[in-house]
């Protein structure tokens, strides 16, 4: 019984570093202070939690990790200002990039989960 606990549980370990590490951000705005320095401006907000969340449940090929440097994909995330047209609906816009920082993947849609699906589809193709 220990050595077929230890067998999955190796498995599973060994599937999950197969994943590809997926870093996910914010899109950060520059800022001038007073002092003419260039302030960089961002955090970690509820959207880019939820996109946590979103990639965890719809995208189950890929790992998100918090640490940048072990990430073979950068996630970063602009949102939109709000729409007269559509008061109720934010914008996202996504871009994914490689380890080389090479863009692998655009796109901006109105709700988050074609952001997530798309993302998610770049970057599995791109891990092949």
């Amino acid at each position: 019984m220990r050595n077929l606990l230890v067998c999955a549980l190796s498995i599973v370990t060994a599937a999950a570093a197969d994943k590809p590490r997926v870093f996910i951000t914010e899109s950060q705005a520059l800022q001038v202070s007073g002092d003419a320095t260039l302030n960089l401006m961002g955090g970690s907000s509820p959207q880019a939690i939820e996109v946590m969340k979103q990639f965890q449940q719809r995208c189950p090929a890929v790992l998100v990790t918090n640490n940048r440097e072990k990430a073979d994909f950068v996630v970063r995330l602009d949102h939109e200002a709000l729409s007269p047209v559509t008061p109720f609906t934010k914008g996202n816009k996504v871009a994914v990039f490689d380890k080389s920082d090479d863009l692998v993947y655009s796109n901006s849609t109105r709700t988050l989960a074609p952001v997530v699906k798309g993302a998610c589809d770049a970057i599995v193709k791109r891990a092949r």
